[in-house]
């Protein structure tokens, strides 16, 4: 029952939203598109791996670790969507139930608790703010004028937590109370591994190793949970039955695929950071104009390897193969590959690779 009522407020709160803010449908459509954690590899991290390396590092773990977080407890708290639940509750009895828009990124397939978006992008953005912060703090000023930094910093960084909470709750693939648990651990989780040095001098087997044990972690909750009955494809089902166009829904949101994707790309970083590629990178000769061509070399070629290699979803096992594969190729590149190509092109001192 408290439940029930829990989730009849968000309801009004979504049809509230879609109803006097339709107009910003657009908006609200295009701050879930941004703050995927598909945008943090593909885009922030590439960036700010060619202007603060320690703290792209940093970046990496704490998205891989918090949506990893988010999966576990989303297959333990068996979270219903707005969506689906609506059509299903017996809660409104004869009285008219609020009608609730869809969109193409409202069909999610995974259970609802926590929000993915809102905790993904709490951990990523707070972990960003806190090393602007570290970087203006250190520099000498007036105490006023860092004071004015942080007030600034800090209301930008819950202007764009509201901004995504109000638009997964805007799509209706979250209920208030989703969003709001997402920030604040995606939050625990930045600040926990904000005071863990270790993952800065991690070797290549501790990235092979972490990168299995997430994984192994993961999939084995899944079969224990199996055996013990329980469905945890009873999502999947829901938005199957209850998503008004079938296109929409796609394997890809589900939990076994962003577990691949994640545990790919730690995996890729510690094969980029340890490769042989990255080793010949000149250190000394990192000026602006070789940071920008870097990163501009980048962008381009991750966004090609985005559009070109896209695992066919139809594919089972092999599409999740794929995708981890996929998903390494994206710190490998901007960690190694791509530096070493520019620093080859422009000529830089550094050993040759046979």
């Amino acid at each position: 029952m408290v439940m029930d009522l829990l989730h009849s407020s968000g309801l009004s709160s979504t049809h509230y939203l879609q109803t006097h803010f339709s107009h910003s449908q657009a908006y609200f459509l295009s701050v879930s598109k941004a703050t995927d954690l598909r945008t943090t590899f593909f885009l922030l991290f590439p960036i700010w791996f060619h202007v603060r390396r320690a703290d792209a590092i940093r970046l990496v773990w704490v998205a891989v670790v918090g949506d990893w977080l988010n999966l576990m407890m989303k297959w333990l708290l068996f979270g219903e969507r707005p969506y689906w639940w609506v059509q299903e509750t017996g809660y409104y009895g004869n009285s008219s139930q609020p009608m609730i828009e869809q969109f193409p990124m409202t069909c999610e397939t995974g259970p609802g608790s926590p929000s993915g978006h809102a905790m993904g992008a709490a951990a990523v953005y707070y972990t960003m703010m806190s090393s602007l912060l570290a970087t203006v703090l250190k520099q000498e000023g007036h105490q006023i004028r860092k004071w004015c930094v942080r007030v600034s910093l800090w209301t930008l960084f819950w202007c764009v937590q509201l901004c995504v909470c109000l638009s997964r709750v805007f799509v209706a693939a979250h209920f208030p109370h989703q969003v709001i648990t997402g920030v604040f651990t995606g939050i625990l989780v930045a600040e926990s591994l904000s005071r863990t040095q270790q993952i800065y001098k991690t070797d290549l087997w501790s990235y092979v190793l972490t990168s299995l044990l997430l994984l192994s972690l993961a999939l084995l909750l899944y079969l224990c949970l199996q055996l013990l009955g329980v469905d945890l494809l009873w999502s999947v089902e829901k938005a199957r039955c209850w998503c008004h166009r079938a296109e929409w829904v796609s394997v890809d949101t589900g939990p076994l695929a962003s577990l691949f994707r994640n545990t790919g790309t730690l995996l890729g970083l510690g094969l980029g950071l340890h490769s042989p590629l990255h080793a010949v990178v000149d250190r000394g000769s990192e000026g602006t104009t070789y940071r920008s061509i870097c990163l501009s070399a980048t962008l381009v070629l991750l966004q090609l390897l985005d559009s070109a290699l896209s695992p066919p979803v139809q594919s089972g096992a092999l599409f999740y193969v794929l995708s981890f594969c996929k998903s390494a190729m994206v710190p490998l590149a901007t960690v190694s590959i791509v530096p070493y190509c520019v620093t080859s092109a422009l000529g830089h001192k550094g050993k040759t690779l046979l």
